[in-house]
């Protein structure tokens, strides 16, 4: 095998290693943000059941798939926030902003308004996956 050979066939390899990390990193970006969803409705459920620890769980485990998320691809820590220019990372901190309110509330037993602020965390978060 010649060296041109043996460098074209290393640079295909990184290639196809970095293609793969790529598709990873995106599906575990996928899978914290399905999670975070899953655990909205269940807070959801949980409080419509009355039950303001179930509401709290749930809000903190979905508090902790976002922050994984986050580590994965940031949108809250923007250089340029431009409001409107960055729809993503203003989603991402409004579902944020609603999750500790969610859990502030749950602490303090007010599982109604607990409820209401993780609903409007869960819309915002699909809001952010229809964002650009």
């Amino acid at each position: 095998m010649t060296n041109s050979a043996k460098a074209s066939a290393y640079g295909m390899t990184m290639g196809l290693l970095l293609l793969t990390a790529g598709v990873a990193l995106v599906h575990a970006e996928e899978d914290h943000g399905k999670k975070a969803k899953e655990h909205l409705e269940e807070a959801i459920k949980s409080g419509k059941e009355g039950s303001t620890k179930g509401v709290l769980s749930h809000s903190e485990e979905a508090r902790k798939e976002l922050i994984e998320q986050n580590k994965d691809h940031p949108y809250t820590h923007l250089q340029k926030p431009i409001y409107g220019e960055h729809q993503k990372s203003e989603h991402d901190k409004e579902a944020f902003e609603e999750i500790e309110e969610a859990i502030e509330e749950a602490k303090e037993g007010h599982t109604q308004q607990a409820v209401e602020a993780v609903e409007r965390a869960s819309a915002h978060l699909r809001e952010k996956e229809q964002s650009k």
